[in-house]
């Protein structure tokens, strides 16, 4: 930051910002709120394109930062837990916040979201990286919707005390079952809407799969990825988009911290307690380990055995945890090395 002016912490709101310039002595410069209108955003910051600028992790950081690394200035990314552990304070409102975030970031303490170790500074995650993001949890979101509808038409049939035989009620044969039943016009039109929106759905989704497919299988992490028992190619792209560069993590430990997968720790004086998995992290990224788990659980594989094995002593939930934490160890490995997924050692069958 040798050629830095100035240090900006903006408190960022759906509606308005809140900006504190400082410069490098410590001293403000200024304080003010604006619009977080594109055009408004723009007219300020074009006066501060040689400013170091902090903004805080919220819903909409991401049109806020395209905006401003349009026009060029340097931006990170505040982690707000651990910005707000550091400095607490009995007074919080927008001006105090937007303060402490250019201070920190003057005094290089700001905690930032997204490191980039390979660079040796913090960054933000880059766009591509933020765009397979975007593709996998719209996926995940469909997905919920989806599952929503389908109680909906589970609950139209407990109303009409209609039971079905079907293994699968939204097969060919289940459908065409749905679609013909004989129902009182009120639950009759509202199940065809249901139906109707899950056709709709089932459409979205299975185009965004076959982009996630295509993505995934051009993608030479993932392909890598897909080469552990268990890992389809949506959950390599979770895991891909989660990860992003692995240079950024200096050990796998830091990766598992990441994904929340290691016990929280409470320390004072000489006692020493550990909890259960801190959660903090990426829960999407613990998730797609987690699933990969349950879906690679009876699969002729060091993993599968180490979580039956594990399962029979510590219970399913500590089994998965455990496991997950593995598999995390696993691929810091195999990115790092740039190698598939292989067995070390035959795996002994009981």
């Amino acid at each position: 930051m040798s050629n830095v002016n100035s240090y900006i912490g903006v408190d960022l709101h759906k509606k308005t910002c809140f900006i504190t310039v400082m410069n490098q002595a410590g001293r403000i410069k200024k304080q003010t709120e604006i619009s977080t209108d594109t055009d408004k955003v723009a007219k300020f910051f074009a006066k501060h394109t040689d400013a170091s600028v902090a903004v805080e992790s919220t819903m909409n950081w991401i049109p806020f930062y395209e905006n401003l690394e349009s026009l060029g200035c340097s931006v990170v990314l505040s982690n707000p837990l651990q910005t707000k552990a550091i400095a607490a304070a009995r007074i919080k409102n927008d001006k105090v916040d937007s303060k402490i975030l250019a201070d920190l970031l003057r005094t290089n303490l700001l905690p930032t979201a997204y490191l980039s170790a390979c660079l040796a500074q913090a960054d933000i995650q880059p766009r591509e990286i933020r765009d397979l993001k975007e593709l996998v949890r719209q996926r995940v979101n469909y997905v919920e919707i989806r599952t929503r509808i389908k109680n909906k038409i589970h609950s139209v049939l407990f109303k009409n005390n209609l039971k079905h035989d079907f293994t699968c009620l939204y097969g060919q044969a289940g459908m065409i079952w749905l679609k013909e039943l004989k129902l009182r016009d009120i639950y009759r039109q509202e199940m065809d809407r249901y139906l109707t929106t899950l056709d709709l759905l089932d459409k979205q989704i299975a185009e965004m799969s076959d982009q996630i497919m295509a993505t995934a299988k051009t993608d030479y992490d993932c392909k890598l990825l897909m080469t552990i028992p268990g890992v389809s190619y949506f959950t390599a792209l979770v895991v891909k988009s989660e990860i992003g560069d692995i240079n950024r993590f200096a050990s796998a430990g830091k990766l598992c911290a990441y994904a929340g997968l290691i016990p929280s720790t409470y320390a004072s004086a000489e006692k020493i307690r550990h909890g259960r998995i801190s959660k903090r992290g990426s829960k999407w990224l613990r998730k797609a380990l987690i699933d990969s788990v349950t879906s690679g659980s009876k699969h002729p594989s060091r993993l599968g055995f180490f979580y039956r094995q594990l399962k029979k002593n510590k219970g399913t939930g500590k089994a998965k945890v455990a496991t997950a934490r593995k598999l995390a160890t696993i691929i810091f490995a195999m990115l790092t090395d740039k190698q598939p997924f292989r067995e070390f050692a035959p795996v002994k069958q009981r």
